[in-house]
């Protein structure tokens, strides 16, 4: 009998297994189709660089074009309309959220002088990626813009982001400040009160 249960619970085994990989063979999106579709979607509104003629450059904006891809700063930095986002003002920001701290607007990316990153210089570009801090000095919210994400960037990879940032079609597309519905604060043991307005690497 004991002989009879163990064969019993073996093949029903056998049988768990085979199925859970059939099973795992059969879902249609990994097996089907290529890579790269799962990407499409953000690479496809970000523009290329081949118009940059320094070729240097050139190569450091496509490796920050990669970054901002795979970043998925199109996620939230898009212009949002009735349609879904405007490809053709690609990172000018305006998608809002809401949180307990108030309402805020996703910024505009691209190198406008009066509403985007063009007012920026590139190192405070560069530490907001690293440590999230604004340029006015605010701690942005981990929960909006996940900074913590890309403090692992090297130098390098940042100089890229804001090569290929500084190469985009210049939008002009104010962004309202956030409308605070009270004064923001730091939870104890939050990413921000840890981490926030320290450059990571000793920098």
């Amino acid at each position: 009998m004991k002989r009879f249960l163990k064969w019993t619970a073996a093949i029903v085994g056998a049988i768990a297994v085979i199925g859970f990989l059939v099973f795992l063979y059969m879902i249609p999106p990994f097996f089907v189709a290529a890579p790269e579709t799962f990407s499409k979607p953000m690479l496809d509104p970000a523009p290329p660089v081949n118009d940059i003629k320094d070729p240097a450059e050139r190569q450091i904006a496509a490796r920050g074009r990669y970054l901002v891809t795979t970043g998925m700063c199109y996620d939230c930095h898009q212009v949002p309309t009735a349609q879904g986002p405007d490809a053709t003002r690609y990172l000018a920001g305006g998608m809002r959220f809401h949180n307990e701290a108030g309402t805020f607007v996703t910024g505009n990316l691209t190198p406008d002088k009066s509403s985007g990153l063009g007012r920026r210089t590139d190192e405070q570009a560069k530490r907001l990626l690293r440590s999230g801090v604004m340029a006015n000095g605010r701690v942005d919210s981990y929960r909006l813009m996940p900074w913590g994400a890309f403090t692992h960037y090297t130098d390098e990879d940042l100089h890229a982001i804001v090569v290929y940032l500084r190469h985009l079609k210049p939008v002009q597309h104010q962004i309202p400040d956030p409308d605070l519905a009270s004064t923001p604060r730091i939870n104890a043991g939050s990413v921000e009160e840890v981490f926030g307005g320290k450059d990571y690497g000793g920098k």
